[in-house]
């Protein structure tokens, strides 16, 4: 437990910075998804992939950590150390920290978590994170992403499980710095990062559902997952926080 707490402690501390209170703001992520620009709906095969599988999604869950800001000088604000979200729980979708004022020129995070710190027990002891675990048998530590569903497979329906994580001890965790142009000063952003379940299968190596295998313990499997996930993730709409009705009366 004490890695987690130095590692929380640390990020904590890396979004302190010199600038006053006046100019601090507050940015939330919304972790949304599509499937080549159409809308998730859950639990309904209806979306094909390069490789022709036709498929729906039954589960998608995933962590992100190490989640910053990044200023035009190279300076972070630190939005959180690590989160939980599951496509079927709107109550995970959003992450929100106070943050210095100043130019931004990127979100970066991590998808999943690395490997100095993808370890059992690693993270907060709540269901969630608990959920997660990667079987000890393989190296212990957290999935990165479950993903899950049905396809049709010549006359039947089978499933599918589409796990990453730490497959034999080794890092498959994937970072990413996301270009956007954010400029906090007192104020309140909403950015929406959206994750493209078709680019697990088809960016840039095609992955075919038929025939894959065994996932969990397949290197080879996690490697092209790791290289087609790096292109997962997109920007949308950055948006100033309109306070409503319901703002005004928590406040008060």
């Amino acid at each position: 437990m004490i890695s987690i707490i130095l590692w929380i402690t640390a990020i904590a501390l890396s979004g302190c910075g010199s600038n006053s209170d006046d100019d601090q703001g507050i940015v939330t992520i919304h972790l949304d998804h599509s499937v080549t620009g159409s809308e998730l709906v859950l639990q309904t095969i209806g979306y094909r992939n390069a490789a022709d599988n036709e498929y729906g999604i039954t589960r998608l869950e995933y962590i992100i950590s190490d989640v910053y800001l990044e200023k035009t000088d190279g300076t972070r604000s630190a939005l959180t150390a690590a989160h939980y979200r599951n496509a079927f729980d709107p109550d995970t979708r959003s992450l929100s920290a106070s943050v210095d004022g100043g130019s931004y020129s990127a979100l970066v995070f991590t998808f999943g978590i690395d490997g100095e710190r993808n370890h059992t027990g690693a993270l907060p002891n709540n269901e969630a994170f608990n959920h997660m675990a990667w079987p000890v048998p393989m190296g212990g530590g957290y999935h990165y992403m479950r993903f899950e569903g049905l396809y049709n497979n010549t006359d039947s329906v089978a499933s599918f499980l589409t796990h990453t994580g730490p497959s034999g001890g080794n890092d498959y965790s994937i970072d990413l710095a996301l270009p956007l142009a954010l400029s906090v000063d007192g104020d309140e952003w909403e950015i929406a990062l959206i994750m493209d379940l078709n680019q697990w299968y088809e960016g840039p190596i095609i992955y075919d559902l038929n025939g894959s295998g065994p996932i969990m313990g397949n290197p080879d499997i996690q490697a092209i997952l790791q290289t087609n996930g790096a292109n997962a993730f997109s920007l949308g709409a950055l948006e100033p926080h309109h306070r409503d009705d319901s703002d005004r009366e928590h406040d008060e």
